[in-house]
């Protein structure tokens, strides 16, 4: 039996391989700084351009919860090696900050200390007509606001979420 990669696989191989270039070849620093650059320039070119959501279009995706694609949001180890989750977000009602319900983990951690993630919305459409219309999506960089914006947005909450802002929607790549 042939195996098949889905293309959220796909994405997802596209995302870990831009994070693994903020490696260094020298030994990593106790705490690599990855740039958004370095995380957002993964392809050098938008292949979907056409059907990505602009920043109106994502914030739309993720109030229609059930979301219509996967979520994943990658971040970079402590020695610069990417790191992959399958995330359901949350928006803040500002429409500022995207919401993470996240235990002490990997990827909360990395989202404090290197204060850089890109979340993917990926919605794939094999038997759409229209090529545009078979691979939706966007790619989204943010960036951790600090502890104390952190502790500001949840005042008064029972329940903590880790908040990260929203600096810039970008097409899939």
């Amino acid at each position: 039996m042939q195996k098949r990669v889905t293309p959220a696989v796909v994405v997802i191989l596209v995302v870990m391989a831009a994070l693994s270039s903020c490696r260094t070849q020298a030994p990593a620093p106790a705490t690599p700084s990855p740039s958004a650059d370095s995380i957002s320039a993964a392809s050098g070119q938008y292949y979907y351009a056409g059907s990505s959501y602009d920043r109106d279009a994502f914030v739309a995706a993720l109030k229609a919860y059930p979301y219509a694609g996967s979520v994943t949001v990658a971040t970079v180890n402590e020695d610069g090696s990417p790191n992959l989750a399958v995330v359901i977000p949350g928006l803040s009602p500002d429409g500022q900050y995207l919401m993470f319900g996240l235990a002490d983990n990997r990827t909360a951690i990395n989202m404090k200390e290197r204060k850089l993630a890109v979340v993917a919305i990926y919605e794939y459409a094999p038997k759409a007509e229209n090529k545009a219309d078979r691979n939706r999506g966007a790619r989204v960089i943010l960036e951790y606001p600090g502890d104390e914006e952190n502790e500001r947005l949840n005042a008064g909450k029972d329940r903590k979420s880790l908040y990260m802002k929203i600096i810039e929607v970008i097409p899939l790549g």
